[in-house]
This record gives structure tokens, sequence and C-alpha cells, in this order.
């Protein structure tokens, strides 16, 4: 089915800044993709993610998954394709933290901190290929934001 309305997919939309942005396109009119991670207390917040946009009128897609894993990629596009029939915006959000005092952080996640972080945005570019024809025939853009900004570093 064709959408008249645009369409996002955007990934760690179960919480913060992922779930702002996602609340925010909703109510400009945007049917959404979301996503986040594929464990159970990230699936029930991306449903409640979900249940939230929809109030705004849109329909809305959960797609729990890793985007660290490339062969999800295609998927979680065509999803939204084979939906709405275009993908107008990719707001790559999916990032990790962890919640302690930078003095008790352990070397392995400070490291996974600061590498991790990254990991969707640099694979993300692979997806970003996938729609890049799509995306250059109809004046569309891609942008995603500095993830290493909420980086516990000491």
């Amino acid at each position: 089915m064709k959408s008249t309305r645009p369409v996002a997919v955007i990934t760690g939309a179960a919480r913060g800044i992922g779930k702002g942005c996602a609340l925010e396109l909703a109510r400009s009119g945007f049917n959404l993709l979301i996503n986040d991670r594929p464990d159970a207390d990230s699936v029930e917040k991306l449903h409640i993610t979900q249940q939230e946009c929809m109030a705004e009128g849109v329909e809305v897609i959960c797609f729990p998954a890793d985007v660290g894993d490339l062969s999800l990629h295609e998927e979680m596009l065509d999803a939204a394709q084979n939906q709405w029939g275009r993908l107008d915006c990719l707001l790559n959000n999916a990032g990790i933290s962890v919640k302690n005092a930078v003095t008790s952080s352990t070397s392995n996640q400070t490291a996974s901190t600061k590498t991790l972080p990254l990991t969707p945005v640099r694979r993300s570019s692979l997806l970003r290929h996938s729609v890049s024809d799509y995306w250059h025939s109809r004046n569309r853009k891609q942008t995603a934001a500095p993830l290493d900004y909420f980086l516990s570093v000491p």
C-alpha cells in the first residue's frame, strides 16, 4: 500500500531520545517503523512507544532487532517498504550506556560504550546504500546524530 504520509525508520526508539523523536514525528504525521533491542524490557517499552505514537493517528510497526546484526537491515527496510511503499527518513539513534560512576567502570564497559554506540551508525551505512538510489531519485537525505555524545569516558 502506498502511503501519502511520510515514513520514518527510527532505531533505539524504546526510550529516551529515540522515543522522543518517534513521538515528535508521529505528531508531525509520519508513519513509523520503530526499532530497539529484542530483549523483553526493550520490547515492552517499544510497544508502549508504539501505542503512544498510534494515539497521534499514525501507523506504527515495531521491529525488535539488534541493529548491529547486518543481516536484519534489509528485512527492516523491506518491512517499511512493504507496508507503506516509501521511506523518507532513517534516524539512527541506537546506542548503549553504562549507568555507573566512571571511576567504577570496568575497562570492558568503557570500551563497549566507546565502540558499540558507533557500530549501528557505521553499519547503517549499508542500509543507507540500500536506499540511496530510492532517496536520490526523490531528493531525500539521511542524517545521523553523533552518538558519542552519551559516552562515559574517564
